[in-house]
């Protein structure tokens, strides 16, 4: 097994988690636009220059974020939560940022180098899941960043499932429902 290989298996992780006061997160370069192909009007992700607007659950009250930087395509993690789409990035310094809703840094990420990106973006409501009888949980969410480095490509909705994507992308719902 070469060193290359065990990059692509261990990708570097960073796992945060932020006070979802407000129910979305950034990521940022402070740069130019991140991807001319992503919509600049609403969605589970919106673009704005140099950054990125990544919507959570408004139920949730925490988010747990995870970001995974690989070297090619992560492992498949679409069937383990509610919502997934996936989209080009373009970094033109190498040098991302989680930040939180009111643009406080929480982690920085070190990208390969600059360069187009390919960026799935998982979310999945915990708030509904029921915990120990007697303790009271805190609504959560969590979410998953998986980059690495692609052509830039469009938004694709790779799951729908969940209330939260439903809302934001309703095209899934309603192709289904005319696919009946």
């Amino acid at each position: 097994m070469s060193a290359g290989d065990v990059t692509a298996a261990h990708p570097t992780r960073s796992d945060c988690v932020l006070d979802a006061q407000s129910p979305y997160f950034y990521l940022s370069e402070d740069t130019a636009l991140i991807n001319p192909k992503i919509s600049t009007w609403s969605g589970m992700v919106t673009a704005a220059r140099g950054m990125l607007k990544l919507q959570v659950p408004w139920t949730a009250e925490r988010v747990r974020v995870v970001t995974e930087i690989c070297d090619a395509g992560p492992e498949e993690m679409v069937e383990h939560y509610d919502d997934v789409i996936e989209f080009g990035y373009r970094s033109a310094n190498g040098l991302a940022a989680v930040l939180d809703w009111s643009q406080t840094l929480v982690s920085p990420l070190d990208l390969p180098g600059p360069g187009d990106y390919c960026l799935r973006y998982h979310v999945r409501d915990l708030s509904r899941e029921s915990g120990e009888p007697g303790i009271e949980r805190v609504p959560m969410a969590e979410a998953l960043l998986q980059l690495w480095p692609s052509k830039l490509s469009e938004k694709k909705e790779l799951r729908i499932t969940g209330t939260f994507g439903n809302f934001w992308h309703p095209g899934s719902r309603l192709r289904s429902v005319w696919d009946v």
